[in-house]
């Protein structure tokens, strides 16, 4: 078996990482953290609230309570639109120059562990009016990986995640900042650099739900004959393959084992999903998101065929194994080191959420 640092799609051509296209939430999470970065570059220190409490155990944020100067947020009041977009007024001003989050609603839902998935609503306000500029809450939530890198890159909202529960909301303030601008090749040595003055936001942040760590359904019991068995560790509920017998099908094969209650899969959408990946010439394991179980999320867009042709249809919360011949995944020319050339793929893949491709509302 390979050895596996970070999982990635079976994307049409090999990459060690997916890069995505940015999405409200990814934009909100990135541009909450430019304020701990300063004019120079360097990383500014963190709220003490965050850095201290890493070595605690996670607990539960009790309305008011954040990170940074939560009480400048206090004027903060936020209102769900009833299926429409959410309003916020804001009671004078907000007076910090920290990275700043505070807790408006305390979630009773299950609570966020290191390394779940997130399904999140956020809104992006103007902090001197309160007008919400782009926001998710009238469409559909997010899916948010709470990972590694969220944390490096932001571990003010990291800290906010990890500990609360479903139906926690949580105001994050980015106070202005000033970034250096690069000089173009035809200005003097001796010129002074030139900054650029970042406006502050302010964003909304609701855990709708957590996702699932693996498939939930009904098992499906009619099993093509030509596929090997699928085994599932009690412990981890982790499946494997077996190592698979004869020949290949020369077709696409798509062979539920799990059928989910959620709604079906369209041939563009996000897709947050747990995968195995064996070569059908010998079985071995060449890819495999359950080996750092964090579950990945990516489009169907960025895919090979057989996976985006295989998902298409299915339902969240299905287990699907799928038997991928060569045209359909990495051809004549295979992926190496790990798979050969015109080889024929299985994957076991649990699909653990499924958005549309849309562009997020915006006023």
């Amino acid at each position: 078996m390979s050895s596996f640092e970070t999982p990635q799609p079976p994307t049409a051509r090999r990459r060690r990482r997916l890069l995505p296209l940015l999405s409200l939430g990814a934009a909100g999470l990135m541009l909450a953290t430019a304020c701990a970065t300063g004019d120079d570059g360097a990383d500014q220190p963190h709220s003490d609230t965050a850095s201290a409490s890493t070595s605690a155990a996670p607990e539960r944020a009790a309305v008011g309570e954040g990170q940074g100067e939560p009480d400048a947020l206090t004027g903060v009041t936020f209102t769900e639109g009833d299926g429409g977009a959410p309003t916020v007024e804001i009671d004078g001003e907000i007076d910090t120059d920290q990275p700043t989050t505070r807790v408006l609603t305390a979630g009773e839902g299950e609570q966020v562990q290191e390394g779940d998935v997130l399904k999140m609503s956020i809104a992006v306000v103007d902090p001197a009016s309160g007008e919400v500029v782009a926001e998710n809450f009238s469409g559909e939530p997010e899916a948010v990986p709470v990972d590694d890198q969220l944390k490096s890159m932001n571990p003010e909202i990291h800290e906010m995640l990890v500990g609360n529960g479903a139906g926690t909301i949580v105001a994050a303030y980015s106070p202005e900042y000033d970034v250096s601008v690069p000089q173009t090749e035809s200005a003097s040595p001796s010129a002074s650099p030139s900054t650029q003055t970042q406006p502050a936001q302010l964003f909304v942040y609701k855990i709708d739900a957590i996702l699932p760590k693996q498939a939930e359904g009904e098992e499906v019991t009619e099993r093509d004959e030509r596929l090997p068995d699928v085994t599932v560790d009690e412990e981890s509920g982790r499946p494997s393959i077996a190592k698979p017998d004869g020949e290949a099908p020369q077709e696409l094969v798509v062979q539920p084992l799990i059928e989910g209650e959620g709604r079906e899969v369209g041939a563009d959408d996000t897709v947050t999903v747990q995968y195995e990946g064996v070569t059908w010439s010998d079985g071995e394991v060449f890819d495999s998101s359950w080996e750092t179980g964090q579950a990945i999320t990516f489009s169907l867009n960025q895919v090979i065929e057989g996976w985006k042709e295989g998902l298409a249809g299915q339902k969240v919360g299905s287990r699907v194994l799928l038997s991928i011949p060569a045209e359909k995944a990495y051809g004549e020319q295979g992926s190496p080191p790990d798979i050969g050339e015109n080889e024929p793929l299985l994957f076991v893949v649990d699909i653990l959420d499924a958005q549309a491709s849309a562009t997020p509302s915006a006023n």
